[in-house]
């Protein structure tokens, strides 16, 4: 809440909704890396929403599947944190080279 300059939780859960990334995904055009885990509980489908937005040639952007047969679905893949870092890596060794 002391981001937000706000005391209550409701509070900033309501500023929240006033966070887009609207008007901005289709200006990105940086390499990219977006993660996508079966079972997102917080903002199901928007991976694929901001993948599909962003300006990024298809060659310097990525969408990686984490799924629950792999151990890796929910958001953040809590239960699979050495696998998401490995592909995280492997993607930052294909870009930074």
């Amino acid at each position: 809440m002391r981001p937000f300059g706000l005391e209550a939780p409701y509070d900033v859960y309501k500023a929240l909704e006033d966070y887009t990334l609207a008007g901005v995904a289709e200006r990105i055009e940086c390499p990219i890396l977006i993660t996508d885990p079966d079972h997102e509980q917080f903002w199901p489908g928007q991976a694929q929403q901001l993948y599909d937005a962003v300006a990024t040639p298809e060659d310097r952007k990525a969408l990686v599947r984490f799924t629950a047969e792999e151990g890796a679905d929910s958001h953040c893949e809590p239960r699979a944190l050495g696998l998401r870092d490995q592909r995280i890596f492997d993607w930052l060794d294909s870009v930074l080279r």
